[in-house]
């Protein structure tokens, strides 16, 4: 069943999380400590979540009672879109 793909269904999201920056920001010096930082990007989402899309990157919360899956051989997590603080964009 790695094969299989997760549709959310209401205002649920299913998102991938991103690993933590491999170096400091903006230099070329090694992270040591690996620090989850609750951030992902989403890779589906339900039929009554607005303002947000797949392939959005979000800050979710580290409360968030979400549950393990696997879609397309990935594994990713399903949420409540309320436990989703803010889209990130960088500019």
């Amino acid at each position: 069943m790695t094969n299989q793909k997760i549709i959310p269904i209401g205002r649920k999201v299913l998102l991938k999380n991103k690993s933590p920056e491999q170096y400091y920001a903006g230099t070329r010096i090694i992270r040591t400590e690996a620090q989850e930082e609750f951030v992902a990007d989403i890779v589906a989402i339900g039929e009554l979540v607005e303002n947000l899309n797949i392939g959005d990157t979000v800050k979710y919360s580290e409360h968030s009672m979400g549950m393990d899956m696997m879609h397309d051989g990935d594994k990713v997590l399903l949420v409540n879109a309320d436990m989703i603080f803010a889209k990130i964009v960088n500019v």
